[in-house]
Order: structure tokens, then sequence, then C-alpha cells
């Protein structure tokens, strides 16, 4: 579909579709985080630590929590590097999903978006607006969620279990 006047598509589908893909796995990331550091606090402080903060924020709250449950030998020095290796990539990922979501899209004439400017200092931070290139982001945000979930179930057990 175009408009009567020029050749600027409207059916934005597809890149409105991966789009919101990726918002809702970088939702799903947030989530795996925010849960394993709610099984790392053992007190109601660390808790509230980890509610209403923002993403790279929560993400340095649980790498706190994850180095505390090394040193309360809680966790295995492995266990600990293991997941503080993931947590370390999930700062990238979310800065990537911000880059698109956060960013002001430039068009030329016919609609095709051409360059992003960062919000906080107006840089010009090309990014594709390809649904393939925002697919596999969204496949790594994916990725990342599930390997923090089976972190969490592997190392700590299923939530309720006794012993952990």
């Amino acid at each position: 579909m175009t408009t009567e006047q020029s050749d600027i598509p409207l059916d934005l589908t597809a890149i409105e579709a991966a789009l919101g893909r990726m918002v809702y796995r970088a939702g799903n990331l947030e989530a795996a985080v925010r849960y394993v550091g709610g099984r790392l606090a053992i007190t109601p402080k660390e808790l509230q630590k980890l509610d209403g903060v923002p993403a790279g924020r929560l993400v340095n709250e649980a790498k706190g929590l994850v180095e505390k449950a090394a040193v309360d030998e809680r966790i295995s020095e492995a266990e600990r590097d293991e997941l503080v290796k993931l947590l370390d990539d999930v700062g990238g990922h979310l800065e990537g999903r911000n880059t698109y979501i956060h960013g002001v899209w430039l068009t030329k004439a016919n609609g095709e978006p051409f360059v992003m400017l960062s919000q906080k200092d107006w840089q010009v931070k090309t990014r594709p607006l390809a649904p393939e290139e925002i697919g596999k982001l969204s496949d790594a945000l994916l990725a990342l969620s599930n390997d923090i979930f089976d972190w969490t179930v592997r190392v700590l057990g299923e939530e309720g279990e006794t012993g952990s």
C-alpha cells in the first residue's frame, strides 16, 4: 500500500512485528535477571534493591548478589563465573534494544529509514531497520534469557525446593 502522493510504503507490518517481538523478548530477559537476583537475595533489603530499577542498574544489583552468594558459599566460583558472564552479556543486548526503541529515526523522502540519532547525545548511530536484523537481536535476547533461567533452575533448584 502506498500514499496517493508518493511511494512511501505504509505497510510496515513486518518491521512492527519484529520490533514488538524484540521488545517482548527484552522484557523476558529483564524478567530473567530480576528472577535470578530475587532467588539470590536473602534479605528484604536485597530484594528491595531489585524493585523498579531500570535494566542496567538491575544487572549491577544482580551481579552484587552473585558475588555475595559466592562469598557466602551458596554457589561455587565456577557457577558465579558462569552467571557473571551471562549478566555481562545482558548489557550489550539491552543497549541494542535501547538503540532501536529510544532512537529517533530519520527517513528519506521515499520513507526509507536512513539514519538514527541517539536521544541522549544526538550522535548518529546507524542501525539496520530490517526484520531480519531485528530478528537476530530478538533471538539473542531469547537465548540469553533462557540461559539465565536455565542457570537459575540448575544451580538454585526449582523455586520452593528445600535446600535452595
